[in-house]
């Protein structure tokens, strides 16, 4: 079994390949940092060609985003480089005749902005949010593009609707960190700076969050299972949210110093509610176990602070 990671060194894809590799999976990784592989061009070389018409499963785990504000304020160029990347991969696949199966994240703000409750079958029943539209179109033209190349080229996609992402190994740029990492990145330096932690927006949108490890977790059962279950796109759901006050909270319980919050509501909240339907999950995966969520948040705790100070110690 041969699997490539698409930007296998980014956030989400070190989790995948960390999970991967510990399961004893051949994985190769894809991307800018380590074999200039860039999915904004076309042109690949020798030894792109062979990793990838070997593969048994092709991970895309490539994208450019970033906060909310950062998805706002250079909308055009993220919705023209994922758009880019989304067509060029399919399409240096069927050059390639490869008959890898492409497994991809779709991010849940490309559901329809109106709703509190996130379905696969109201996938396309309304317009992704005003706030997230950059990003959110190029995750509905993925599963538009990974469909018309299985109709007419045969290649096969696994597609799965995930939440936010949390965990180790994402960037320390708040502008470009996930909403719930870049929040304890900042709970971090503050306690250390003796700060007070300013928050865009009220602090009230709700939000479900997948550990990245779990979602790597899913990756591994779903290869050790094969494809003939995963025909259609499935939420990796707990059906479970919670605000960003009450993570600020649970953030700050890991700590001994306390430190004030400042919420700034002249910033867009975005979406009031994201919280993901799990019923087809539970069909698909009924003895998965998720991350403790205080378990998570500690891990990645862990992870930020010895980048900062080379301490592991979450009590400092």
């Amino acid at each position: 079994m041969k699997v490539v990671v698409l930007g296998g060194n980014g956030f989400v894809g070190r989790n995948v390949v960390g999970v991967l590799k510990n399961a004893g999976i051949e994985v190769d990784i894809l991307s800018r940092k380590t074999c200039n592989f860039d999915l904004q061009f076309l042109g690949t070389n020798g030894y792109h060609d062979r990793v990838l018409r070997e593969a048994d499963y092709v991970v895309n785990c490539a994208a450019n985003v970033g906060s909310l504000n950062y998805v706002t304020d250079k909308a055009a160029e993220v919705i023209h480089t994922n758009s880019t990347m989304i067509l060029n991969l399919y399409y240096i696949l069927r050059r390639l005749q490869s008959s890898a199966v492409v497994i991809n994240p779709i991010a849940n703000c490309a559901f329809p902005g109106h709703l509190t409750v996130y379905k696969e079958s109201d996938f396309w029943n309304g317009e992704v949010h005003e706030s997230v539209l950059s990003y959110g179109s190029t995750r509905r033209l993925l599963i538009g593009v990974a469909k018309c190349y299985e109709i007419q080229h045969g290649v096969r996609s696994i597609n799965y609707y995930v939440p936010n992402m949390y965990g180790e190994y994402d960037s320390t740029n708040p502008n470009k960190a996930h909403a719930l990492n870049a929040l304890i990145f900042k709970s971090i330096r503050a306690r250390i700076l003796g700060e007070n932690i300013t928050v865009w927006g009220t602090g009230n949108p709700i939000r479900e969050w997948l550990y990245a490890k779990d979602f790597g977790e899913v990756i591994l059962e779903t290869i050790k299972r094969g494809t003939e279950t995963f025909l259609e796109p499935i939420n990796i759901g707990q059906h479970c949210g919670i605000s960003i006050r009450e993570l600020l909270s649970i953030i700050g319980n890991n700590f001994s110093n306390k430190i004030d919050v400042v919420y700034d509501a002249t910033k867009q909240d975005g979406a009031s509610e994201k919280v993901m339907d799990d019923k087809k999950f539970k069909l698909r995966f009924p003895n998965f176990k998720f991350t403790n969520f205080d378990d998570g948040i500690k891990n990645t705790i862990k992870y930020y602070k010895t980048l900062i100070n080379g301490s592991g110690d979450v009590n400092n």
